[in-house]
């Protein structure tokens, strides 16, 4: 064949034949080595979408990852395929990850396994298996709150105080919840801020008047270690005199707040509240935020 090209190419031009030549070689060269190379290192690289980022995480052995893809696939959300089969295959891998560390003395992982196997069930319905495991993560968290040290201890208190409140692998029993619960928000915990103020304005055996302004409080302290939701709900106290001095000033700064954390609630208020205000009433209000300290007095 390239005999025959070279015959051809000598009878029309003997430089153009040997210019065609080595330009066919270069090429065939070029050729085999792409050819040896990775494929993707042509390729156009693509943004990976949540399903596919999540889904690289969970191939790692990473529990709450694989949990998260499995709802996106029985969803079809985020990029992935609605597949309900596929996405068992993930909340076994999960239970598999969770019950290996509960077994290795992480009762964080019998309590999440607890909640994969109580997924089917509406609360308060709760499995015999996964009853089980609740009962398991609640003596573990209860040996952490009583003898571990540092987070340990806190993290034993806040977990201990939620599966009281709820009643998981026990009694419901709010008395107990609250005691751990306080202990936990008093070491600067938000979230058991957040769930003792919801304690305080329902009422329990230990405090069975309901108290908005305690609950107020406690709200405004996860709100002040930056928790987004807190600040929305002190915004709320606000605008409602909840355990607060009703403030449309302060409600717009905590909903302010709230909204720069992405929260889409405190963003609806915000233009409510601003609809109610002249443009000169606005800056004001703005103005005297630059000023502001993060506890409004």
């Amino acid at each position: 064949m390239f005999a025959e090209l070279s015959s051809l190419l000598d009878r029309i031009n003997p430089i153009a034949g040997l210019a065609v030549l080595a330009l066919i070689f270069v090429v065939l060269v070029v050729w085999m080595i792409a050819d040896l190379m990775p494929h993707h290192m042509f390729m156009k690289s693509r943004p990976l979408s949540k399903y596919g980022r999540t889904r690289r995480k969970a191939m790692h052995g990473d529990a709450k990852a694989c949990i998260a893809v499995a709802k996106m696939l029985e969803k079809g959300t985020d990029g992935a395929p609605h597949n309900p089969h596929r996405a068992e295959f993930y909340w076994q891998q999960a239970a598999s990850v969770y019950d290996y560390d509960g077994r290795h003395g992480e009762p964080y992982g019998y309590l999440m396994l607890a909640d994969i196997l109580n997924r089917h069930n509406h609360y308060p319905h709760i499995s015999k298996d996964a009853d089980r495991y609740y009962r398991l993560a609640l003596r573990g968290f209860e040996a952490m709150a009583e003898a571990g040290q540092g987070n340990e201890k806190v993290n034993g208190h806040v977990y201990a105080g939620y599966q009281y409140r709820w009643g998981l692998g026990c009694l419901t029993d709010h008395d107990r919840a609250a005691k751990h619960l306080e202990i936990a928000a008093k070491a600067g915990h938000a979230g058991s801020m957040k769930s003792l103020a919801e304690l305080y304005l329902t009422g329990y055996n230990a405090k069975p008047k309901p108290d908005p302004v305690g609950a107020a409080n406690w709200l405004r302290q996860a709100a002040l270690k930056g928790d987004a939701e807190a600040r929305e709900r002190v915004g709320d106290n606000y605008i409602s005199s909840m355990g607060e001095v009703a403030s449309r000033e302060l409600a717009y700064f905590w909903y302010t707040l709230a909204a720069r954390q992405g929260r889409r609630d405190a963003m609806q208020k915000l233009a409510a509240i601003e609809q109610d205000w002249t443009p000169k009433q606005l800056r004001e209000v703005q103005d005297k935020m630059q000023g502001w300290m993060a506890q409004p007095a």
